[in-house]
């Protein structure tokens, strides 16, 4: 699939929690990979993707675009392939759809030392690279790894601001009236809301703010409701909508009504459950 069309489908909400690496299918390189995974893995990250090892069956590019677009962050390697003597062209490549769809501060860039700095492509030539000697060390990988993870601010993006631009008064009123509220106090539904609310309700998940999630019960009954995303909650940071903690949350009004309502929904699904 062409990579503008799939961005405009598949871009998620909620970023996995993955390192992408962008290098060659080169088996002769594999160590640099396992230090770069065991790295990742022990600064928090679930996993390290590498195309060639995945064994879904979609297109091998359609993996590519969802794990540039949707991993927490993304490290290339610019070292050059031992086969060509220069940089992995499909690296190139993969680096250039990160470069438009991504901000600075999700992308690392490594190289293996080479003096001839000018093997380096004219438009890359410019971008900060973090260069290591004859081997990769998993203190290398973390210093790069950590120094770029303190300054991600999702909340700061392009895609960030995209989506505010295209939210409307009705959708800002619903951040402002219940989404500012603590996890677990501020999923709704909209059989309350008015007809234009509703219809701002549905740009909210088109935009990836709000997702609909629904349960079906044992003995029959189900239960449903609009749960604000990672992302959602980014657009409200970057709007300056403060979320209130929970302990906040109790010492106002309105959280005796959403206890007392929430108990009478917990009777009613446990006489469904049981």
């Amino acid at each position: 699939m062409y990579p503008k069309h799939f961005f405009e489908r598949f871009w998620e909400s909620e970023q996995k929690n993955q390192l992408f690496v962008g290098m060659p299918f080169d088996e002769s390189i594999n160590d640099t990979f396992n230090v770069i995974s065991e790295s990742a893995k022990n600064l928090g990250f679930e996993k390290s993707f590498r195309v060639g090892l995945e064994t879904e069956a979609n297109s091998i590019n359609d993996r590519i675009f969802d794990a540039i677009a949707n991993s927490k962050m993304l490290i290339f390697d610019l070292s050059d392939d031992t086969r060509t003597g220069a940089i992995n062209h499909n690296v190139i490549y993969e680096l250039g759809i990160a470069n438009a769809i991504r901000e600075p501060f999700d992308i690392v860039l490594i190289r293996k030392q080479n003096k001839d700095k000018m093997k380096l492509p004219f438009d890359i030539q410019g971008l900060y690279i973090n260069f290591f000697e004859e081997k990769i060390t998993e203190e290398f990988v973390k210093n790069v790894i950590t120094s770029v993870m303190q300054n991600q601010e999702w909340h700061k993006s392009k895609r960030i601001s995209s989506a505010i631009e295209s939210l409307d008064e009705n959708g800002l009123l619903l951040m402002n009236q219940i989404g500012y509220k603590p996890k677990g106090y501020n999923h709704f539904n909209s059989s309350g809301l008015d007809y234009n609310s509703k219809m701002s309700l549905l740009r909210l998940v088109d935009l990836g703010i709000v997702k609909f999630a629904c349960v079906i019960w044992q003995k029959g009954g189900f239960e449903y409701a609009y749960h604000w995303t990672p992302f959602g909650y980014a657009v409200m940071k970057s709007l300056g909508i403060k979320q209130m903690t929970e302990e906040e949350f109790k010492e106002t009004p309105e959280y005796t009504q959403v206890k007392q309502a929430q108990d009478k929904f917990m009777e009613t699904k446990n006489k469904f459950s049981k």
